[in-house]
């Protein structure tokens, strides 16, 4: 995939939606299925953000951990980009470390009817790529996104569904990872 298009057609997005909304918090995610699982973790806090991503999949793993400077741009949608490390292990054992840069595009946005969101992100690093659009239906705290991200390794496109529990910042996750062709399970908590 074309890095500079995707970030073009992310920048593109994230700047014609209504405004965002700017917050400190913290979002944990784990999902499992039959051959995968992954975990997405970050914290921000005023400009700084710090993330990890696991991932584990048939033939092999990676990972990234990353620490990001928030940037606004046109219409409150935010950039981050800073240094990042990469790993990856495959089934026969070898292994790979990067050091290299990240950056990302993201856009929440409140709607008559609940809320939007829009990620899209790329990292030097296995030249890994990701990009997520989200809807949550405020009245039954439902959300419905659709995923897509790769790297050299590994491609994936998610269909999720989740749900609130209650009026905490705890979701439950069911979807299917159509290139994978399974079914998972996960929760989400998200304090932003």
């Amino acid at each position: 995939m074309n890095l500079g298009l995707l970030f073009a057609c992310g920048l593109l997005a994230v700047t014609t939606v209504s405004p965002a909304a700017a917050a400190d918090g913290y979002f944990l995610q784990a999902d499992i299925g039959g051959q995968t699982q992954g975990v997405v973790a970050s914290a921000s806090r005023g400009d700084l953000s710090f993330g990890l991503n696991l991932s584990d999949y048939e033939g092999g793993r990676l990972g990234t951990l990353n620490a990001t400077y928030a940037f606004a741009l046109p219409g409150t949608a935010t950039l981050r980009a800073g240094p990042t490390i990469g790993f990856t292990r495959d089934d026969g054992g070898n292994r790979e470390t990067e050091f290299g840069i990240r950056s990302s595009f993201d856009r929440w946005s409140a709607t008559s009817f609940g809320s939007t969101y829009f990620l899209g992100e790329a990292s030097t690093p296995q030249r890994s790529w990701f990009l997520l659009s989200q809807v949550t239906l405020a009245p039954s705290n439902i959300g419905i996104e659709l995923s897509r991200g790769g790297s050299e390794n590994y491609r994936e496109t998610t269909l999720a569904v989740q749900r609130r529990v209650g009026a905490g910042p705890v979701s439950l996750r069911l979807g299917y990872k159509l290139s994978s062709e399974e079914l998972f399970a996960g929760f989400s908590i998200n304090t932003f």
